[in-house]
């Protein structure tokens, strides 16, 4: 790895803090309080529409009563899932919306095996700046297996979540090609990072939730992280002499690498 590196700070599902997440309003806020990269998740609904939401259902997210409170994604077509309000005048958005209302980098995270050839293909279809910005992620490796296959030439790659080191996550980053790791801190040690950083990877790391995250970062040398409240993040971080020393590019929003 090269330094001085570029690190990247990730709005999670936008910026909860202040808007429901995964909603326009809620990328729109990340960007305005400087996020280099927006995290989100996609599902495909029974008309094969990709939509904008982390969980199966919408019985934790939506804001008021619902018929489809406890319907699967998947059984519900693009105009019942426009009827459900989220709060704050929001709906539950498609990706092509988001494309095409940010400017920042994405992280797309398939939540549905079903959800994965239908995301390379759209984004196949989007202007090359767009693909240009975008990684897509997932817990699975079939569906980031299904992904690369359907198109394998996306820029920044793809990145395998790993929530715990005792599988054979090694063998799935290397036969789906990764080019991030993503873990929970807990999960990290320096010599780990080091040994991933030598295979010519990225580690991204997660949640920034206190000062204390910053002095884990710094001391596991990874190279991104995320946050439910990205501005108080990104206050942390630019407070940090030894952080903007080591990453001297983060007083500007990153740019497509």
């Amino acid at each position: 790895m090269t330094t001085p590196r570029t690190f990247v700070l990730a709005g999670h599902r936008g910026n909860m803090a202040a808007a429901p997440e995964n909603t326009l309003l809620s990328f729109a806020s990340a960007e305005s309080v400087g996020v280099d990269e927006i995290e989100l998740d996609v599902q495909l609904t029974r008309d094969d529409a990709l939509v904008v939401i982390h969980d199966r259902t919408v019985e934790r997210t939506a804001a008021t009563s619902t018929p489809h409170l406890r319907t699967p994604i998947e059984d519900l077509t693009l105009e019942q899932i426009r009827s459900i309000d989220l709060g704050q005048s929001q709906r539950i958005p498609t990706l092509d919306e988001v494309l095409d209302s940010t400017t920042a980098l994405l992280r797309v995270e398939i939540k549905a095996l079903a959800a994965a050839r239908p995301l390379a293909a759209l984004l196949s279809q989007r202007p090359e700046h767009d693909q240009a910005r975008c990684i897509v992620t997932s817990f699975s490796s079939l569906s980031l297996a299904d992904f690369v296959a359907a198109n394998p030439g996306l820029q920044r790659g793809v990145g395998l979540h790993v929530p715990n080191t005792d599988s054979n996550w090694r063998d799935e980053v290397n036969r789906i090609g990764a080019s991030t790791v993503l873990m929970p801190f807990r999960e990290l040690t320096r010599d780990l990072v080091d040994e991933i950083h030598q295979d010519g990877l990225r580690v991204e790391a997660s949640l920034i939730e206190g000062p204390a995250d910053v002095r884990t970062i710094l001391e596991l040398d990874v190279d991104a992280s995320a946050s439910n409240a990205p501005g108080y993040a990104r206050d942390l971080l630019t407070a940090s002499d030894e952080f903007t020393t080591r990453f001297p590019s983060f007083v500007q929003p990153a740019t497509i690498m």
